[in-house]
């Protein structure tokens, strides 16, 4: 092969062996900017969910539309809405958070999921279990009267960690399928039922008299965050070293993938 064409792949391919090996610029020296960066980020986050809490704890306004929200849906209740919602609400325990943590756990050990997307998946659940309890203990915000409520609760009312568990959980479910379809329409279906569901979990815990609206629409939107922060600072690593990995194989002549990205 002439010189001038072997030279600019041997820099190439020398210039990623570098960056897979950890070299000055490589990326083993950015875990740990992503860890802290991902710590402060949740930090943050959980901050302004207190903060929320106390706000719409202390004001006149907010719980007087909790409450004429509540009484409306109590008076429209049906022994069979009341039934399916009892079903419903069950998604988002730690029950479905489990199950689908064992389909995480069974990709992974199939090599069906890289270690990035299984890493940012964990951050995902801790930081959301974390965030929660916190939450409920600082603000303590009381749930809707007993005489409403048809199933057990405990704790503080604000945030719903069923509603926050369920975004976890079926925007955990939409990912795997989109991983393992891998077409744009069943992207749409999985992330639609994905959003279909965290609705029917959020109403539930409102027909069940165990949550106020604002407690489920706050969960909604701040789980939805973390998501998308986790995303942003894990996610998109473990995306560039999947390419790097792409690269090295393009580079090297050989294939272009390896079991772990399956």
């Amino acid at each position: 092969m002439p010189a001038s064409l072997e030279e600019p792949r041997e820099r190439k391919f020398s210039g990623v062996a570098a960056e897979v090996s950890g070299g000055p610029t490589g990326p083993k020296r950015r875990p740990a900017w992503a860890l802290a960066a991902l710590v402060a980020a949740w930090a943050v986050l959980a901050g302004l969910l207190i903060l929320c809490g106390e706000g719409i704890k202390d004001s006149t306004w907010i719980n007087s539309l909790d409450q004429r929200v509540t009484t409306f849906v109590v008076e429209h209740r049906t022994p069979l809405l009341t039934e399916i919602m009892k079903l419903v609400t069950w998604t988002g325990s730690w029950i479905a958070v489990l199950l689908v943590a064992l389909a995480v756990v069974v990709l992974a050990w199939r090599r069906r999921l890289a270690p990035g997307a299984v890493a940012t998946m964990l951050a995902v659940w801790i930081g959301e279990l974390l965030a929660v309890t916190l939450t409920k203990s600082v603000v303590q915000r009381d749930r809707p009267p007993e005489a409403v409520r048809l199933v057990v609760a405990h704790g503080w009312s604000f945030p719903s960690g069923h509603t926050a568990n369920a975004v976890v959980v079926f925007a955990t479910a939409a990912a795997l399928i989109m991983r393992l379809i891998g077409s744009r329409a069943a992207a749409v279906l999985a992330w639609l039922g994905a959003s279909i569901a965290v609705a029917a979990v959020g109403f539930s815990r409102v027909e069940l008299g165990v949550h106020w609206l604002t407690d489920v629409a706050v969960s909604v939107v701040w789980a939805g965050g973390w998501i998308l922060t986790c995303i942003a600072l894990l996610g998109r690593r473990s995306s560039r070293r999947a390419e790097t990995r792409t690269t090295v194989g393009e580079a090297s002549g050989g294939s272009a993938s390896t079991p772990g990205d399956q």
